[in-house]
């Protein structure tokens, strides 16, 4: 499992930590937004605002663009 803690806004515009994981669910993987305080997700769960796609760094784009942390594309 890929984490890290990542800085951003609440929809209040308060500061706000989130932890993002990435692992596999299925035959895909999730990427999921949670609370800083919020427990990982344990194998095969799914918790908080999740995203999906064919391989991790898919999945993790389409976390970070919903956080406004998109990086550029070619």
């Amino acid at each position: 499992m890929k984490s890290a803690r990542l800085f951003t806004v609440s929809p209040d515009h308060e500061p706000l930590w989130v932890r993002l994981y990435v692992q596999p669910y299925a035959d895909r993987w999730a990427a999921m937004l949670v609370g800083d305080d919020v427990e990982p997700p344990l194998p095969g769960e799914v918790k908080g605002t999740s995203f999906f796609g064919a391989t991790p760094e898919e999945a993790e784009r389409e976390a970070k663009a919903y956080l406004g942390l998109a990086e550029p594309g070619n």
